[in-house]
């Protein structure tokens, strides 16, 4: 696989770190927990930082290509950039612990942990965390990186309905980093899979945001000028 510099870098830190998390969730699982992936701590806001970064690529990227590309391309860009925001917010409760504020009463009484974010949210008895953001989402990334990428390459309609949308194809090097994220994921020791799992997709993603299948759309040296 051809890959620049800075994807091998990024590839080096995402699984430094993850592999880091599987062999102390083995060796040293009260500090795996309590202190590598609680709350708040080293890998969570590693994983904000990816989203955050993320965002500011996907703003930036409309901004210099806003002259060059349709409204509609430049929606798609501007959408996943608040997508971005919305992951990142979500981790950090969007600031309450941060910032110490109370609690809204609605969150107090329908969210597992008493937190200000959708994804702890009890509704009917159904947890949504469980439904919409491990099950529901979980089958949508398994379809986007693994089943999105061959029709892009087969269906010429498709291909050009993405990308007009501005949506960013994974790579090869993507789907089998990702793969391996999952492969990681299953063998660490304890309740704390999904930390290192949101900490790995979202570096991963945001390798793909930068240096996608279709990487030529978001340049302006594409262009004639």
């Amino acid at each position: 696989m051809n890959m620049k510099w800075t994807e091998k870098l990024g590839y080096a830190f995402i699984f430094s770190i993850v592999i880091a998390g599987v062999i102390m969730s083995h060796t040293h699982q009260k500090f795996y927990e309590g202190v590598y992936t609680r709350e708040d701590g080293f890998v969570e806001w590693l994983t904000v930082f990816g989203l955050l970064a993320g965002a500011a690529t996907c703003f930036y990227r409309a901004k210099v290509l806003a002259k060059f590309r349709s409204p509609i391309f430049i929606l798609g860009l501007v959408g996943m950039g608040f997508i971005f925001i919305f992951g990142a917010g979500e981790e950090i409760s969007w600031g309450q612990r941060i910032f110490d504020w109370q609690v809204p009463s609605f969150f107090a009484k329908n969210n597992s942990q008493g937190e200000t974010n959708l994804h702890n949210l009890v509704v009917g008895g159904t947890k949504i965390n469980k439904l919409f953001f491990g099950l529901i989402l979980g089958i949508c990334v398994a379809i986007y990186f693994l089943i999105v990428p061959v029709l892009y390459r087969k269906f010429e309609k498709l291909k050009n309905l993405i990308d007009r949308f501005a949506i960013p194809i994974p790579k090869n090097s993507h789907i089998a980093a990702y793969l391996l994220l999952f492969g990681l994921s299953q063998i660490i020791n304890g309740h704390k899979p999904g930390e290192i799992l949101e900490f790995g997709g979202c570096w991963i993603f945001y390798l793909m945001i930068l240096e996608p299948l279709n990487r030529p759309l978001f340049s302006r040296k594409s262009f004639n000028r």
